[in-house]
């Protein structure tokens, strides 16, 4: 006889489990088929082997899932926290961000619209932007330094193992407030170009160099 273990709580879902739940929950079908979906995606198993359960087996998980109708936390607790056995820091330093970031954000976002469906497919990836990876030290936390494989390394850890009681809250965050946080990180990176150009102009000159 087959057994299925399912997770219990949100706190027990990762945002890649949600983001296939999502249209699921959200879609009106036939409740016996939107159980079969459901157990489908937490388990990882096929329809087929859906099938295959006992009729009381099969009503002790539907009373495990009971959970999904309760509403996900909107605030997150901590804004340091381990995922997939790494520590992640949720902050927005434009400084720090790799102009690649930006435009994936951008065009993330430029997709999305409305479309709150559209924010939570990428989630993980908008989550890479403002979850940094830290290390901890005898005096603190401090920033790990970014580039394009760690950023592909984190959107892969966060989609696998980041509950979404972590990944809810902060998509709420970036949603209500994207229009402020993206001027917000075009402005900061505008101002750091800027910066940067002025620093070249400056070394070319004190080089004897002109005509930049």
């Amino acid at each position: 006889m087959m057994e299925l273990t399912i997770p219990t709580s949100w706190a027990d879902i990762t945002l890649g489990q949600y983001i296939e739940l999502r249209p699921i929950l959200e879609t009106e079908m036939d409740e016996v088929k939107k159980v079969i979906n459901i157990l489908c995606v937490l388990t990882g198993k096929k329809r087929e082997d859906i099938r295959e359960l006992t009729i009381p087996d099969f009503h002790k998980l539907v009373k495990k899932m009971s959970f999904l109708n309760e509403p996900l936390p909107k605030e997150l607790k901590k804004r340091r926290f381990l995922v997939g056995g790494k520590w992640y820091e949720f902050k927005i330093d434009a400084k720090k961000m790799l102009f690649g970031e930006y435009i994936s954000v951008m065009e993330i976002m430029q997709k999305a619209g409305n479309s709150e469906d559209a924010l939570f497919n990428n989630l993980h990836q908008i989550l890479t932007v403002i979850c940094r990876p830290v290390y901890k030290t005898m005096f603190g936390y401090k920033d790990v330094k970014v580039d394009g494989e760690l950023i592909r390394e984190t959107s892969k850890n966060f989609y696998n193992n980041m509950p979404i009681t972590i990944a809810y809250p902060i998509a709420v965050f970036f949603w209500e407030r994207s229009p402020i946080l993206t001027e917000t990180i075009k402005t900061s990176l505008m101002t750091e170009a800027n910066k940067k150009i002025k620093e070249v102009k400056m070394d070319l000159e004190a080089d004897g160099v002109g005509g930049v």
